[in-house]
């Protein structure tokens, strides 16, 4: 990952929305320097926001690292780039219960697919997204 050439994320950046569940999901991503993305998401039912996130994508000398701060977890969980092409980039940290891998998949111009999976319960468990860019 040496010579990643970070501009490759720059198709996540705006604003992205889709019908999860009973409620809408909302991701939003904007370029903050040369090598990193600062985002956030949050879950909305019945006006009610839900499950705030801070996120961000960096790529420093160990690589390109998704971190995201969540209020249920102690502290930021990162998970190391493991994957990445012209439409997809994938994020993996086998030591986390849940995801252990989060997936970026670019459908079309506005449109994406993010997929969490990993251990929940001692089960398997795989949750998609299906985004739409709004802004």
């Amino acid at each position: 990952m040496e010579d990643f050439e970070f501009t490759k994320l720059s198709w996540l950046i705006g604003q992205w929305e889709g019908i999860q569940g009973n409620g809408i999901y909302h991701e939003e991503w904007a370029a903050d320097g040369e090598n990193k993305l600062t985002g956030k998401a949050y879950f909305i039912s019945k006006g009610e926001l839900s499950n705030p996130e801070k996120l961000s994508i960096v790529y420093g000398e160990d690589g390109v690292f998704y971190i995201a701060d969540v209020s249920h977890n102690t502290g930021p969980v990162s998970f190391r780039m493991t994957v990445s092409n012209e439409n997809s980039f994938v994020f993996e940290n086998p030591e986390h219960n849940f995801p252990k891998k989060i997936t970026y998949e670019k459908v079309s111009e506005n449109e994406l697919t993010a997929i969490i999976e990993g251990d929940s319960k001692g089960k398997s468990k795989q949750i998609s997204f299906h985004l739409k860019k709004i802004y």
